[in-house]
């Protein structure tokens, strides 16, 4: 996708992204497919970062909802980053003009209420061509901060995110084991050289526990990768606290596993196991075997 291309669909918006404008941005870029859909947000991206390398931040500015006797304010946080979502939405020539002259961005009150519907837009478009939800943060949210780009610079700093989630309650012992190997996979050096080799600077896991069917998938954007995973829930019931924390070990080896295969790295390093993990019996798994079938006989019935 060229510039032009995008400017192209930027221009559906009529100048302001809103509820109302946002939705016609959405179905036309589901027409395109995925792959157009992550060019556009990749040249979204782009451009949100050259006017958050701008000085932006401390130019008091008018949104079209403010009283007319408000006196102006520089933009900060979530507002200053709707700033820049409508700059673009403004279209390509305010675009540029701005980037030439920021200062020129308080001659103009802005509608930058609603205008990070631009990002959601991009989701809703990839969900309805691709039936997947939008894995990773939108364009224009999760950049880096200055000191951030240090520590990545120097390797001190974590490239390993989980995200646990489910029709039902997780237990506990299951949540924080999951988490504890997390953190003993960042203090190990093996792990960090492992992921080295990786294209990307960035893995974010995420697992959801449902009754629907078993699933992983590894995806790649930029510099980030994303493996979403299915589990099912049923699994949980039953299983004592040593059971649970080495279910949770297990899971994140297979996934480890899984990125491994789907990005051509090297085999992973041993996943750590919490030290009150133990393993199941050949009569917990035969027990647990059964009390599944028996599930799956019940939903049937229902």
């Amino acid at each position: 996708m060229t510039q032009e291309d995008f400017w192209s669909f930027i221009d559906l918006l009529r100048g302001t992204a809103n509820q109302h404008t946002t939705p016609a941005l959405a179905e036309a870029l589901a027409c395109e497919g995925q792959v157009r859909i992550e060019e556009f947000a990749d040249i979204l991206a782009e451009n949100l970062q050259y006017l958050a390398s701008e000085p932006l931040s401390g130019i008091p500015v008018r949104d079209v909802n403010d009283p007319s006797d408000a006196t102006p304010v520089p933009p900060v946080g979530d507002a200053l980053i709707n700033l820049h979502f409508a700059i673009v939405a403004a279209g390509g020539s305010r675009f540029q003009q701005i980037r030439k002259h920021p200062n020129q961005v308080a001659d103009y009150a802005w509608d930058f209420s609603e205008s990070d519907g631009l990002a959601e837009a991009v989701s809703t478009a990839y969900e309805i061509a691709t039936g997947q939800p939008w894995l990773g943060p939108l364009p224009g949210f999760g950049t880096d901060e200055p000191e951030e780009s240090t520590a990545l610079a120097t390797r001190d700093t974590s490239w390993l995110s989980l995200a646990l989630h489910g029709d039902n309650d997780i237990p506990t012992t299951y949540f924080d084991a999951a988490g504890a190997v997390v953190d003993m996979i960042h203090a190990d050096p093996q792990w960090r050289t492992w992921w080295s080799r990786a294209e990307q600077r960035d893995l974010d896991i995420e697992i959801e526990y449902t009754s629907q069917a078993e699933r992983s998938r590894v995806t790649t954007r930029k510099r980030r990768a994303f493996a979403s995973v299915r589990r099912n829930g049923s699994r949980f019931p039953g299983l004592n606290k040593g059971r649970l924390t080495h279910l949770a070990a297990t899971d994140l080896e297979a996934i480890f596993t899984h990125v491994s295969t789907s990005l051509s790295l090297p085999t992973p390093p041993q996943v750590p196991r919490p030290a009150h993990a133990i393993p199941p019996t050949k009569q917990d798994e035969a027990t647990h075997a059964r009390l599944e079938e028996l599930r799956q006989r019940h939903r049937k019935h229902l």
